[in-house]
C-alpha cells in the first residue's frame, strides 16, 4: 500500500515553502519518525518525517520545488514494512 508524505501545517501563511534537500533517496527504507526532507521557509529549515515505516517509492518534488501546505512531497510503499520488521527482529 502506498501512502503519501505531505508538506504539514508549519504555522505561516503567504510564505513560500521550497525543497531544500532530500535525505533519502528513492528505494531506501524509512522508520516511522525519520527525517526524509528538508525544507525551507524565510531562511529557517524544517525537517519533515515519516509518519509511517515504508520504502520511499517516488518523489514528487524535487529540490528547490515551491510547495504549499498539504501537498505530496513523496509517497512511501508500506508494503515492505512487514518484511522490514522481520528483519529487524531476526537481526536482535
Amino acid at each position: 500500500m502506498r501512502i503519501p508524505l505531505t508538506l504539514p501545517e508549519l504555522g505561516v501563511h503567504g510564505e513560500a515553502v521550497r525543497v531544500s534537500g532530500w535525505l533519502v533517496d528513492r528505494g531506501e527504507f524509512v522508520i516511522a519518525g525519520d527525517r526524509v526532507v528538508e525544507v525551507l521557509l524565510a531562511g529557517v529549515t524544517f525537517d519533515v518525517e515519516a509518519a509511517r515505516s515504508g520504502m520511499l517509492v517516488e518523489i514528487t518534488k524535487p529540490a528547490d520545488a515551491v510547495v504549499s501546505r498539504g501537498e505530496t512531497l513523496c509517497w512511501l510503499d508500506l508494503a515492505d514494512e512487514t518484511a522490514g520488521s522481520i528483519k529487524d527482529k531476526s537481526e536482535g
